[in-house]
């Protein structure tokens, strides 16, 4: 799935004001940390991640590992060490973006 357009534009800047919920350390991308990131981005549709300056994982190897781990999260944007991915929520509520991105 692709966001492009006024959705883009809309969840980057819903993201701007955002502080990252996760931090990308030495560990690097494993199993938990994606799994963390999979309940995060349920209960929130839209999150922040900030890659921290003692790993060794390039931006687009989480985004590669976020997209096989779950195909529903839709990279939005990187800039430097910061990615922002978003989700549609299952539950109902918890949608708060894809509601507005809908009567777009």
């Amino acid at each position: 799935m692709i966001i492009k357009g006024k959705k883009n534009r809309y969840l980057r800047s819903q993201a701007a004001t955002m502080k990252p919920v996760i931090q990308v350390g030495r560990d690097g991308i494993t199993e938990n940390l994606l799994k963390q990131l999979d309940i995060l981005i349920e209960k929130n549709e839209l999150i922040k991640v900030s890659l921290l300056q003692n790993t060794m994982v390039e931006p687009q190897d989480l985004i590669d590992a976020l997209s096989e781990f779950d195909a529903e999260i839709v990279h939005i944007q990187t800039i430097g060490s910061k990615m922002v991915f978003y989700k549609k929520a299952s539950k109902i509520k918890n949608r708060k973006y894809s509601i507005e991105l809908e009567k777009m």
